[in-house]
């Protein structure tokens, strides 16, 4: 482990040395919008995955609100562009498919330099050099990112390096320091319309369920070590439906394990897989409660005002922590390899999700949610 953290660290030191040595980005120390004219067009990058774009919606809020009269463009994948329906704080969204060939990605590079934006925001933390590419590549006058492993090359002006305690929503809009955005965060934010919070609830009502409080299950994650047990899933969920009518959320990345959790359940619960992000959090609205892992289905939730229960192990909290109130994190802090951060079990045993039984969690409800 050591070895190759130390590794990854000679070869960011030397990417960038040699991209800071190359004359990559035109306008250096170009004056940010802090202290010079606000931007008429702001570009705000975000390709990552549902729980980094919802995190990011206060810093798309603050934005507006120190620029208020500046279009603020957002590019995101296709998987999430959905998330920023209805947002008030943004005016556009553009689609681009990290698996999308040459030709696409010159279109929509192309369109975005027609554009002509004054400001282009970059809130990656990581040593990847995709976003802050297309950030120098949009030909914004004035472009803003953190510095790691040369990525800075292709700035303007870096944002100050946020230390290991900031939340991810803090570190996003951290990055907005040099525009003269700072204090406290907004709640990260889903809009749902009216119409859609209807149909959903219309929908639901149509399902001839008992008539219970409605609990949703997400039990997908990106990552293996994020995900508890499918047998734990199926426990708890048998054990809420004597309070509770369940609906088992999933994508169709998930189909396979919501099936699985589904036929070990006495009697069933309502199954819902779709692609549709909106759908599942029009869906979600009405639910007391989520129980899930750290994965962006959490996110959604504190993002709707929705309760959490959630499983934490191998992430940082002080990072991915759900924000809002009622939102219960269940972790063995005590695990000696406890937030290793790693997508797979070193030690194959997955401890810090299989020592959290389906009864802790069950007393949990019992004290946190009325019936």
């Amino acid at each position: 482990m050591k070895d190759r953290r130390h590794i990854k660290n000679l070869y960011l030191q030397s990417r960038g040395a040699v991209l800071r040595a190359i004359p990559i980005s035109n306008g250096k120390g170009q004056e940010p919008p802090a202290s010079g004219a606000s931007p008429g067009k702001i570009l705000f990058v975000r390709l990552d995955r549902v729980g980094d774009v919802v995190l990011s919606t206060p810093a798309m809020e603050a934005l507006k609100k120190r620029f208020p009269r500046a279009e603020l463009t957002v590019l995101v994948r296709p998987q999430t562009a959905a998330l920023l329906e209805n947002n008030p704080h943004v005016d556009r969204c553009v689609v681009l498919d990290p698996g999308a060939g040459p030709a696409e990605r010159c279109r929509i590079l192309q369109d975005l330099r027609r554009r002509r934006f004054d400001l282009a925001v970059d809130p990656c933390v990581d040593w990847k050099l995709a976003s802050a590419l297309i950030a120098w590549a949009s030909g914004a006058r004035c472009r803003v990112g953190y510095p790691c492993g040369g990525r800075e090359a292709f700035f303007t002006t870096t944002a100050e390096l946020p230390d290991g305690t900031a939340h991810m929503a803090d570190v996003i809009l951290g990055t907005l320091g040099p525009l003269g955005i700072d204090g406290p965060s907004p709640r990260p934010r889903v809009y749902l319309s009216p119409d859609e919070r209807d149909r959903a609830t219309g929908w639901l009502a149509g399902q001839r369920l008992s008539g219970k409080p409605f609990v949703g299950i997400h039990p997908g994650a990106y990552y293996e070590t994020q995900r508890w047990p499918a047998e734990h899933y199926a426990a708890l969920a048998g054990g809420l439906r004597t309070r509770f009518d369940v609906i088992l959320f999933g994508g169709p990345a998930e189909e396979g394990l919501v099936e699985r959790i589904r036929s070990r359940i006495p009697g069933g619960v309502l199954r819902v897989v779709t692609p549709d992000i909106r759908w599942f959090a029009a869906l979600l609205s009405n639910c007391r409660l989520l129980v899930c892992n750290n994965s962006g289905p959490l996110h959604v939730a504190c993002a709707l005002g929705v309760p959490t229960v959630s499983f934490m192990g191998p992430t940082d909290p002080r990072r991915w922590y759900p924000l809002g109130e009622n939102h219960t994190v269940l972790r063995l802090d005590d695990l000696p390899c406890i937030g290793c951060n790693d997508g797979t079990c070193r030690r194959k045993t997955h401890d810090c999700m299989r020592g959290i039984p389906p009864e802790r969690v069950m007393d949990v409800l019992a004290g946190t949610v009325p019936a």
